[in-house]
C-alpha cells in the first residue's frame, strides 16, 4: 500500500490536484511506525491506526503523523 507523501493517506484513493510523491513500501503497514513512536497502541504489536487518523496530523516534510499539541 503505497500513501500519497503529501496527505499520508492511501495514493490509490488520492483524489488531490498535487504530486502524491513516490513512497517506497517498508514492509510494514503505515502509521504502525507513527502509533509506536507516540504510543498509540491497542495492545501488545497493535498499533491504534484510527486514532492515528484521527488525531494527528500528517507532516509532508517530515512525512510522519504528528500529535496534536
Amino acid at each position: 500500500m503505497a500513501r500519497c507523501l503529501y496527505t499520508g493517506l492511501q495514493r490509490l484513493s488520492c483524489k488531490g490536484k498535487h504530486n502524491c510523491g513516490k513512497d517506497t513500501w517498508s514492509g510494514r503497514w503505515p502509521g504502525d511506525t507513527d502509533c509506536e513512536r507516540l504510543g498509540w497502541m491497542i495492545g501488545p504489536g497493535l498499533p491504534d491506526l484510527n486514532r492515528l487518523l484521527t488525531e494527528a496530523t500528517w507532516n509532508p516534510t517530515t512525512q510522519q503523523w504528528d500529535a496534536p499539541s
